[in-house]
Formats: C-alpha cells, sequence, structure tokens
C-alpha cells in the first residue's frame, strides 16, 4: 500500500502530461513554429527538376515600359496569343483576371478560341474559419469573375486562390472551390490534368487524397488543401521569357530582322502568362522567397503534378502518435538516467528524429511535425529533472529530520552536568563536521574523589560512525565501573569491539583523575595525545603515551597506562584530530604547535576550563573561518 500511494501521483502527472501532449498536438498550438520548421527542411533540399517544358512569361518592368501601364490593351494579348499559337505552345495558362470587358474583348474572344488551348481564372471569396471537410472547399461570392465572351471560348476556367498561413506565406492553396452548381479546380491543377490527358471534373476525394480518373492521387489536407511544392527560388526554377521580347522577335520576324527570341523554342511548351512587375500587387511570400509572383505558383503546382512530386502532410492523428512516442521514450530515458546521460540520450534521440524527419522530408516530400517532438524531448528532461530535484529536496528535508533525531539521540549520549569534582574545573566541546559525529567523549564520576574522562573517534563519519560512538559508550559506561585501571578498561572496549564491525575501529583516550591522589592515569588506543601545562614549568609538555591499537581490529590487547602527577594551576587539554588537522585558506594546518602556545598563553584563565576551552575554540575558528569543517571536532580541557 505505501508503494502504490507513493507511485500513484507520478502516475497521475504522467497522465496529466500525456493529455497536454495530445491536446497541444492536436490544437496545433505550435503550428507557426512547424511552418518554420517546414521552410528550414524546404531550403534544405534540393532543387527539384523543373519540367523543362515549363515556360514563365512575364509581363514585368520592361514590358510596361515598351508597352504601356497596367492592364495592358487585350490586342496585345491576342498578338501574343497568336503568336504562341502559330509556333505551336500546347497548352497557355492566364494568371490574369479579366473581369471587366474592354474595347478588344472581342479579338481577344476570336484569339483564344482559335488556339483551343488557353485556360483563364476567376477568384472567389473564401470566409475565415471555413469549416473542415473532406470536401472542397466552400464560396459563397465571385470575387474576380471571367468576362462571359472571353469563358465561353477558353479550354478551361480554373482559380487561382490560394491559401495564407499565418506568418503570410503561401504554402498550400485549395485543389477545389465549390460555388453554387460549380466545382472549380485550380487553374494550374486544371492544365496539369489536361496535359495528363485526364477530367479534373472526374475527381473523387478520399480522406486525405484526391483521385482523378484512378490514375492519379494528391495527397491533400482539409477542404482538399494542396502542399505547393515549389522547385526552386524564382529566379532559378522556370524558364522565363518576357511579354514584350516575345511580340517584339515576331514583329522582328515578319519584317525581316533577326529575332533576339527564339519562337521556335515555344512548341511543345506550357505556357503561364502573368504579372511580376515591380510593386504589383502579384507578388507575395513563400517558403523559399520573400517576394515571388504567384505566377510560379501555379508553375510549381503543374510541376508537381505532372511529375507527381508531392509534400504530403502526415496529419494530425499520426502527429499526435509521433508525439506521444517520443514523450514516453524522452520519459523513460529521464526516469531511468541520471541527469548528464539522460541529457546525452536526448540530444541523441532529438538529433536522430531530426535526421529522420528531414530525410524523409527531402527523400519522400513526408512532412511530419518537428519543432514540437523536439521541444518535447527538452521539456520531458527538463520536466523529469524538476521532479526528481522536488524528489531529492523533499527526501533531503526528510532525511534531515531524522539526521535532527539522530543527532539529538547522540547528544543524549554525551554528558552534560560534570563542570567540576573536587576542586577540577572542566570543560568539554564537540562540533561535528556532519549532522552526527564519530567523535565522542564521556566524563564519569568514578567515586567520591576518582573522576573517568574518555575521548574517541570512529572511523569515518555520519550514521554508522554515530552508531558505533553509541554502542562504546554504552560499553564504555559498564565497563568504567567494573575495572579501576584506565588500561582494562580500554582491553575490554576492544574485546566487545572485536569482530562486530569488520573493516571499522575506534581509536580512544581513558584517563582517570584521582583529586585526593593528585594523579592522572592515562591508556591510549591510537588517540591523540594529551597536552599537559605545567604551571611550575610555565610550559606545555606532550604526555608521553603507550599508545597501542586502536580499538576492534586485534584479539587480546593489553593497553598500558601512565600515571603523572598533577598540582594546582596545571592544565590538561586532549583533543580529536579534526583540532589540529584543520586548515585555513592557504592549505597550512593549526597543528600541535599553535595549540601548546596558545595553552601557555590561556593561563589567565587558569582556574576555569572553560574561559580556557572558549580561548581556544575562538582561536581555531578565526585560523580556519574561510575553509569549511572536514572533520569533527572535539576539546576536553581541565584545569586543577
Amino acid at each position: 500500500m505505501k508503494l502504490s500511494r507513493f507511485r500513484a501521483p507520478r502516475y497521475y502527472i504522467i497522465l496529466i502530461f500525456l493529455c497536454l501532449v495530445v491536446l497541444f498536438s492536436g490544437l496545433r498550438v505550435f503550428a507557426r513554429y512547424e511552418l518554420i520548421t517546414y521552410d528550414f527542411r524546404l531550403k534544405l533540399r534540393p532543387p527539384l527538376p523543373a519540367m523543362p517544358e515549363i515556360v514563365l512569361i512575364e509581363i514585368a518592368d520592361d514590358t510596361l515600359h515598351n508597352l504601356g501601364r497596367w492592364p495592358l490593351p487585350r490586342d496585345f494579348h491576342a498578338s501574343l496569343l497568336q503568336v504562341l499559337t502559330e509556333f505551336g505552345a500546347r497548352i497557355i495558362v492566364f494568371d490574369i483576371l479579366f473581369s471587366e470587358s474592354s474595347l478588344h474583348d472581342e479579338s481577344f474572344a476570336q484569339a483564344i478560341e482559335q488556339a483551343g488551348n488557353v485556360y483563364l481564372p476567376e477568384a472567389f471569396s473564401i470566409p475565415e474559419g471555413a469549416p473542415a471537410t473532406y470536401g472542397p472547399l466552400v464560396s459563397r461570392a465571385v470575387l474576380g469573375p471571367i468576362v462571359p465572351q472571353l469563358e465561353k471560348k477558353a479550354a478551361g476556367i480554373g482559380h487561382l486562390n490560394v491559401l495564407v498561413d499565418a506568418d503570410g506565406e503561401i504554402r498550400r492553396l485549395p485543389l477545389f472551390i465549390q460555388y453554387q452548381d460549380r466545382r472549380v479546380a485550380n487553374v494550374g491543377f486544371l492544365a496539369a490534368c489536361r496535359w495528363l490527358g485526364l477530367d479534373p471534373a472526374k475527381a473523387e476525394f478520399r480522406g486525405d487524397s484526391v483521385i482523378v480518373e484512378s490514375s492519379l492521387r494528391l495527397p491533400v489536407c482539409a477542404n482538399t488543401a494542396f502542399l505547393v511544392n515549389y522547385p526552386d527560388t524564382w529566379q532559378r526554377s522556370f524558364k522565363h521569357v518576357s511579354y514584350f521580347d516575345i511580340l517584339k522577335a515576331y514583329y522582328d520576324l515578319k519584317n525581316g530582322k533577326p529575332p533576339q527570341f527564339d519562337l521556335k523554342s515555344l512548341k511543345g511548351k506550357a505556357c503561364f502568362i502573368g504579372l511580376t512587375a515591380t510593386g504589383t500587387s502579384d507578388l507575395r511570400a513563400m517558403p523559399l522567397d520573400t517576394i515571388y509572383p504567384m505566377l510560379g505558383l501555379q508553375a510549381s503546382v503543374f510541376n508537381s503534378v505532372v511529375r507527381q512530386r508531392f509534400i504530403r502532410d502526415v496529419g494530425v492523428w499520426l502527429n499526435i502518435l509521433i508525439a506521444i512516442l517520443i514523450f514516453s521514450a524522452s520519459l523513460f530515458i529521464s526516469l531511468k538516467k541520471d541527469p548528464f546521460k539522460a541529457a546525452l540520450a536526448g540530444l541523441i534521440m532529438a538529433g536522430a528524429f531530426f535526421t529522420l524527419s528531414t530525410a524523409l522530408f527531402i527523400r519522400l516530400g513526408i512532412w511530419t511535425d518537428l519543432f514540437f517532438p523536439l521541444a518535447l524531448i527538452l521539456a520531458t528532461y527538463i520536466g523529469v529533472m524538476a521532479y526528481k530535484f522536488i524528489g531529492e529536496v523533499h527526501q533531503r528535508q526528510l532525511l534531515e529530520k531524522e539526521l535532527d533525531i539522530a543527532r539529538a539521540i547522540q547528544q543524549s549520549f554525551l554528558p552534560k552536568d560534570v563542570q567540576a569534582f573536587q576542586g577540577l574545573s572542566i570543560a568539554a566541546y564537540m562540533q561535528p563536521a556532519k549532522f552526527v559525529a564519530g567523535d565522542f567523549y564521556d566524563i564519569v564520576v568514578l567515586d567520591d574523589h576518582r573522576l573517568g574522562v574518555l575521548i574517541g573517534d570512529v572511523a569515518g563519519k555520519g550514521i554508522s560512525a554515530s552508531l558505533i560512538m553509541a554502542q562504546t559508550i554504552s560499553f564504555f559506561r559498564i565497563f568504567s565501573r567494573q575495572y579501576a585501571r584506565a588500561g582494562e578498561v580500554l582491553s575490554r572496549l576492544n574485546a566487545e569491539l572485536f569482530g562486530r564491525f569488520p573493516g571499522r575501529f575506534v581509536t580512544a583516550l581513558y584517563m582517570i583523575l584521582d583529586a585526593r591522589m593528585k594523579t592522572v592515569s592515562v591508556a591510549s588506543a591510537a588517540q591523540s595525545p594529551l597536552l599537559v601545562y605545567k604551571e611550575d614549568e610555565n610550559r606545555v609538555i606532550e604526555a608521553e603515551l603507550n599508545t597501542n591499537v586502536p580499538l576492534g581490529i586485534m584479539e587480546g590487547i593489553d593497553y598500558p597506562e601512565v600515571q603523572r602527577f598533577i598540582a594546582h594551576g596545571d592544565m590538561l587539554a586532549v583533543f580529536s584530530d579534526g583540532v589540529f588537522e584543520a586548515r585555513n585558506d592557504e592549505g597550512q594546518e593549526y597543528g600541535l604547535q599553535r595549540l601548546k602556545g596558545l595553552m601557555a598563553q590561556s593561563q589567565v584563565s587558569k582556574t576555569d576550563a572553560s574561559l580556557a576551552l572558549e580561548r581556544i575554540k575562538k582561536d581555531l575558528s578565526q585560523f580556519s573561518r574561510l575553509c569549511p569543517q572536514h572533520d569533527d571536532i572535539t576539546i576536553i580541557v581541565i584545569t586543577a
């Protein structure tokens, strides 16, 4: 039950984020950024081969300079059609709206009829936020109709509407628009079908495809939105010819002059005629160019359909599935690996997905979301690391509470009330390097004139050391009352500790002070030295002890003891190695010599051990104030 209660919140969080992944992907929250990655992949792709049969006949600046202002008189269009017809153009597509009557409509209509292969466009009003359907986009109004006189003579009528994405670029268009009882195909698509000998009126709509006479399948999105597969930039894609140059070449040919343009090159061509002059309204932005004439868009549609080179949007559901798989893989890696390995694996996964997605786009024209999956990898990693961090903080808080309890328990093992005994002044201090210490000390009253003082250090730090410390003190309190000699007490402690904690040992120093005999008996188990200040000699000496191996390492060890006399005004001090091994910011150790010098100076407090102890603590703190404490510190001072 405890395990399930602990894990339940994690599962709820994962389920919530999984729902968010589906929601964000399904609602196309990052659609604008996906368009950026679409453009990026389109630019990485090598240029598509453009049909050599496609010729763009531009009404550019030179044409308007030589023939007059826009719109050009329609007798020029009639003349152009006569030239194209005479020299064998196979299909002629106008990317120009002829919505109003003019003086030369009759001659233009005759030229259209004579050519028999001219396709004219019209424009429809497309409502914003039109409901998504699997059929044609529905329009309720015609914005740019065709003059009836011209419409009757055209080989076909198509629309030139486009769909503008949120960033203002043209990436797609509706293949069909339904207006009343008419279903109007895009003019470039219409011309391509006729080039292939197909009738777009026989198109069928099947989900994400438009099928024409069972031989042509085009991938589409809702409302027959078709991704325009631009071969390249405006200047580098199709063959460009000036409208004026064609008329002038024909004029020169008729007047016996060598033409600058070979009109025979128009034979069998698909000619797209449109306005490309600077500053005109027919220039829009597309993924490969910021200024791109829509004449090139119709030619790109024609090229894509005839060559059957399409870009396929995999659609919402497959993108959702990809997002779920990416999220699941990222989540698994981030939860199972440490932060560095998870970050590395995330980078590898992101690189692999980027490479695969780009390769599918370049090689097969398959467009999948890229920004959201990559962002999902990063967001999942950050989210899991934040979750782990919060969990670690929570665990640390629990651990700190447990360590506080352990510290309180450890403190309860230390003596609190022994500050004076039969004329002796006693002061003790212990500061763990961590929450709990491996250092320990104890002061026990053995009888009315004898006092036992123990100081020790368990190898290692932390909880395990504190537990060994607690057991050592427990044994000491028993043996200190059973055995009168300091060496015997240490021998009994060694016997009890041997074999209990493999690989661990305890250093200790035990001294028995006899206030009646004015003596101190000391036995050492590899513990740091005993420093004695002799008032009559005004110097600090290091007591010569018969140190022996630490407790718990070898069985059957005897610990001999040394006895010294103490007089009024003498001071005894014992320390753990955390005192004299303390370092400053220059890496220097505090050292025994500094301790000896400080004890010699501290005789202003010769009758009060607590004042002497405070002076030692203050000096030690000033020495190592810029450096962290690396070991437990224990100090016991006794003045006679």
